[in-house]
């Protein structure tokens, strides 16, 4: 008797779970997890941001365009972007900080007329520069 007691009760609780209720209820989630993983934007979905967002040099501003022999003045870049590096060049003249946002420039007797002076700013996005005239005046 006990074993059938036994037997009784398993199928009482047998009967009382429904198996194709457990059924539906995992397709229903498996269903939405699917929808909910496909309508998630990619990242190689993401659109480019533009490239002036990521670097620019927008100018180059000197404290004055007409110096003297041996005046010394600064110029600094105004640039955008993140980890930015700076590389300034000159075809007459000499400056302190070539590495920076700002440099001092100044420049000697043979250094007399107009004098080009380059920026370069680079970051993982590439690399702008612009240019500023100055002229030295004996």
């Amino acid at each position: 008797m006990m074993y059938s007691g036994k037997k009784e009760s398993f199928a009482k609780a047998k009967s009382g779970f429904n198996f194709n209720k457990l059924i539906g209820l995992l397709s229903v989630i498996v269903i939405l997890s699917m929808l909910t993983t496909s309508c998630k934007k990619k990242e190689e979905d993401a659109p480019e941001p533009e490239p002036s967002v990521n670097l620019a040099l927008d100018s180059l501003v000197a404290t004055k365009k007409n110096i003297v022999t041996w005046e010394e003045i600064y110029i600094t870049a105004y640039a955008r972007g993140n980890n930015l590096t700076y590389k300034w060049s000159a075809n007459h003249g000499s400056m302190i900080g070539k590495d920076s946002v700002t440099v001092l420039y100044y420049a000697c007797d043979s250094c007399v007329g107009l004098n080009t002076i380059e920026c370069k700013v680079t970051n993982e996005y590439g690399t702008v520069s612009d240019t500023i005239m100055i002229r030295v005046n004996p």
